[in-house]
């Protein structure tokens, strides 16, 4: 599908991308092919794919996979899709908000061209909610390079580590924005995010890393030990903050961009049996 194309068929159908949705449709037939491509995409797999827009990326996957369900919350594109497809019968077309609620589906990976507004919303959502080991998405250049990043570096922080807890990220290829109708204000990434097997964390313990890590970063410039004790973000004991980090030989002025992921797990879980371990 080129430029042409999404022309003639939003115009034929008087619909409009909405900018508010982030509809940028891909225009470019081998970013389509090399999406699909890199997925490694066969018969064995259901795909779930979100924000299919105008079905471009969905065409191509219903000739590799198994399955195909597709999640389209704009009514004037489901609409399109589901006139599209109409004839085809590994596709399942839900008109929905994915944020709302759950797909149910037993489903292999995840591939989508995701919505930039509310991408890392929609990361978080399969991470707590779906057990799907192989995710890829197309995001904005920044973002996947903040959920790439190391330690130490300019990009790293709350979204690194919090994702990183769930996944080991990849950065596949790059997309530039004469790739898209309409244009996009910045280029893009195709990510790969493979599920961990296991965070180490138990669902009490896993709210607190969540709460220590968004703490740990609300002030950038600060040492880790000033963020978790004055963060409006939580209300953690002073004591234990303060006995935590010295158990872990933690510097007092470094800050939580320093840290790893694996550090915050450490310092989450040792919060966590503070308590215990007094007694």
């Amino acid at each position: 599908m080129n430029t042409k194309d999404i022309i003639e068929i939003t115009r034929s159908n008087n619909i409009s991308p909405n900018k508010k949705l982030g509809q940028n449709f891909l225009c470019n037939s081998t970013i389509v092919n090399r999406i699909t491509a890199s997925g490694g995409v066969t018969k064995n797999d259901d795909i779930l794919e979100i924000g299919p827009g105008l079905g471009d990326l969905t065409e191509s996957l219903l000739k590799k996979a198994n399955s195909v369900t597709a999640v389209e919350i704009d009514s004037g594109l489901f609409r399109i899709l589901n006139e599209k497809f109409k004839d085809i019968n590994n596709l399942i077309l839900i008109h929905k908000d994915f944020l709302k609620g759950r797909i149910e589906g037993n489903f292999t990976k995840v591939i989508s061209n995701l919505p930039y507004y509310c991408s890392s919303e929609i990361l978080f959502q399969l991470a707590l909610k779906y057990q799907i080991n192989d995710i890829f998405v197309m995001l904005q250049k920044e973002m996947a390079e903040r959920i790439k990043a190391s330690p130490g570096t300019k990009n790293y922080g709350a979204l690194s580590v919090t994702l990183g807890l769930y996944y080991d990220p990849e950065i596949l290829f790059k997309i530039d924005k004469q790739s898209f109708y309409p244009q996009p204000d910045v280029a893009s990434s195709f990510i790969h995010l493979k599920k961990k097997n296991n965070t180490g964390l138990d669902k009490d313990e896993t709210e607190l890393f969540h709460l220590i890590v968004k703490s740990a970063f609300w002030g950038r410039r600060k040492t880790l030990r000033k963020s978790l004790l004055e963060s409006p973000h939580s209300d953690l004991s002073r004591e234990k903050v303060i006995n935590v980090l010295i158990e872990n030989n933690m510097d007092k002025d470094i800050r939580g961009e320093n840290l790893t992921i694996d550090d915050f797990i450490k310092i989450t879980q040792m919060y966590s049996g503070y308590d215990a371990k007094k007694h």
